[in-house]
């Protein structure tokens, strides 16, 4: 045993990272048996969730495994399951199903040698990737923001090469006639930069037409150059979306870790446009009873989720798409709500190279609010006014008139992109 258990220590460090070796070798005694460096980690994914299996569900499943069978079965919590065993892919981990024999539902689950094991290889698979995609971390304009199935796309030839190397800063204007020190956008929109921006660059090469700095903890800023700076305007706007965060009802269940400023060009200007319209709507020039409602329109800056992190990006490139809409319940337009909590339920997981954190992202949107109605299902185009001579119809729909804790857009470029916030459950 003594013997055994000094080869089994010698196997796991000489082992690199990428080797294929099935652990159940003959020479090990034709199976592996447990011991205090190798007790063996069974994770089942739920959800996106890996979860630790317990004993005696835990032993049961690495029993079978160290001994070649093919698959396991046990009850758990009254259900009948079944663990198929899969060959082994890699040194550290051994995949399997575990299939429910009554419904045929399965979940993928995987193997760890031990807890410590598993927490050592997490630390050093962040420290490398920290250090391939340095340079790109420092860089504010650098667009982290990915689908958790392209992370293996990043290990690629091209895109170490890439990763090495600073993206390019792409001067970025706003235009001439985009006054955003108005005093009708939000205060947090009225402090943003407007000289020395950069377009938004992906590391996988996706062309991005806005600008976006990210904005993170005070003391880990990145500025232009990657430069780490601390206080300034940076800092204040980091307070400004932390404060924004508490607000939003999400801050128990979740800790905001980062954000990306986004400033696109024709979405801005788009947006100032509309407003205009509507304000033209709201004077009482086409009332019946001549009173004048702009006072009635206002700017608010509300919560949106999207459930894919590519989405995150088509918006930020095209603006909030009403065409898109899946969720019809107050109307067929594009909906943000007054609480993040709830845009949480359609917010979308994302991967950031170099961060091993469980992480969701959700956009924050100015949203035009001016005459809403109560809105129903399907619901397209929203109702005429009463009050209009015109024939106009209401901006918006909702789903509680007396406190709406919805809104629904109809027109284009009713709403802007403004932030999208990086944030990681608690749990």
């Amino acid at each position: 045993q003594a013997g055994r258990l000094v080869f089994l220590v010698a196997m796991c460090a000489a082992a690199t990272p990428g080797q294929h070796l099935d652990r159940r070798v003959a020479a090990a005694g034709s199976y592996l048996s447990a011991t205090a460096w190798e007790p063996g980690l069974w994770e089942c994914d739920v959800d996106g969730d890996w979860t630790a299996y317990t004993w005696p569900y835990s032993s049961l499943i690495e029993q079978a495994y160290c001994r070649h069978r093919p698959s396991v079965e046990f009850q758990l919590r009254g259900m009948h399951y079944r663990v198929d065993f899969q060959p082994a892919t890699s040194f550290e981990e051994a995949s399997a199903l575990q299939v429910n024999v009554r419904t045929g539902m399965s979940r993928k689950i995987r193997r760890w040698p031990s807890a410590q094991y598993k927490a050592a290889r997490v630390e050093w698979l962040k420290e490398q990737s920290l250090r391939l995609w340095e340079a790109w971390m420092k860089a504010d304009n650098a667009w982290c923001l990915l689908e958790p199935s392209e992370a293996p796309h990043l290990a690629s030839a091209a895109q170490t090469a890439a990763a090495r190397t600073p993206p390019a800063r792409e001067p970025y204007g706003l235009g001439a006639n985009l006054a955003l020190s108005e005093a009708w956008w939000p205060e947090l929109l009225r402090r943003w930069p407007s000289d020395n921006l950069a377009r938004a660059a992906h590391p996988l090469g996706r062309s991005l037409g806005f600008a976006a700095a990210r904005v993170a903890l005070p003391g880990g800023c990145a500025a232009p150059g990657g430069v780490v700076g601390e206080g300034g305007a940076c800092a204040a706007e980091w307070s400004a979306l932390c404060a924004l965060w508490s607000q939003g009802g999400h801050a128990s269940k979740a800790h905001l870790v980062g954000a990306f400023r986004v400033q696109s060009r024709p979405l801005l200007q788009g947006f100032a446009a509309t407003r205009q319209a509507m304000l033209a709507r709201l004077s009482g020039e086409d009332s019946a009873d001549g009173s004048d409602r702009t006072d009635q329109l206002q700017v608010r800056l509300l919560w949106h989720g999207t459930k894919a992190a590519g989405q995150l990006a088509d918006i930020c490139n095209e603006g909030f798409d009403r065409a898109r809409a899946q969720v019809c319940a107050f109307g067929k337009g594009c909906y943000f709500a007054t609480s993040a909590a709830y845009s949480d339920k359609y917010a979308c997981d994302v991967h950031v190279p170099g961060d091993t954190r469980p992480l969701r992202a959700m956009l924050v949107a100015a949203v035009l609010v001016g005459e809403y109605t109560q809105g129903t299902h399907g619901m397209y185009p929203p109702p005429v006014k009463p009050h209009s001579r015109m024939g106009e119809r209401y901006e918006n729909t909702c789903d509680n008139l007396s406190k709406p804790s919805i809104l629904v857009t109809f027109k284009d470029h009713q709403a802007v992109p403004v932030y999208v916030m990086v944030y990681s459950p608690t749990k």
